[in-house]
């Protein structure tokens, strides 16, 4: 039986590279370089399952890109360089995984407040129109002309047959009936 472990790292690549494509030499490489690059990824990603699962993610790129290596250093250098790929790779989409969920975050937190602004609006309006419903008939007709139709007072006074004076003092004592309420400083 063939000692795999003997064999260089060039014999073994040249193993894995050829018509038998032996799966003996990718084993070797595999328990000759798998602790080593799991040390190496743990340092820079400080998570040793992740570390594990780049290492195993390298390792299959690798298999799969057997035929078309080219290795212009040692295969310990090319390995490294891998890794350190991978873990950039992994990093980067690790942020952007990140940055979407902080953005849903974002979003979902500013529609909820949206939401509860357009309740709380809402509310108000209707208190508001509760109130107004409670003036007298006259002063009411007034301040809706006013707030609602958008009629000045002059138009008011001319439409009503009153003063414009009169006009000014109701919708005075109106605004002050509602916001006696304290529904406008809410």
């Amino acid at each position: 039986m063939i000692n795999y472990s003997e064999f260089s790292d060039v014999e073994l690549v040249e193993l894995l590279q050829s018509e038998y494509e032996d799966i003996a030499a990718y084993t070797a490489i595999y328990d000759r370089y798998r602790k080593l690059l799991v040390l190496h990824a743990n340092r820079m990603l400080g998570d040793v399952e992740l570390a594990k699962d780049v290492v195993q993610e390298l390792f299959t790129t690798f298999y799969q890109q057997r035929k078309t290596l080219n290795i212009n250093t040692s295969l310990s250098a090319y390995l490294y360089k891998m890794v350190r790929n991978k873990v950039f790779n992994n990093l980067k989409h690790a942020k952007v995984k990140l940055n979407y969920a902080e953005d849903f975050f974002n979003y979902t937190q500013n529609s909820g407040e949206f939401a509860d602004e357009q309740v709380c609006l809402k509310e108000l309006a209707d208190a508001i129109e509760s109130e107004i419903e409670k003036l007298p008939t006259k002063m009411r007709e007034i301040f809706e002309l006013s707030r609602k139709q958008f009629l000045s007072h002059q138009e008011i006074a001319t439409r009503l047959n009153l003063s414009k004076k009169t006009v000014n003092n109701q919708i005075n004592l109106a605004i002050k009936k509602i916001s006696g309420n304290n529904l406008l400083h809410t």
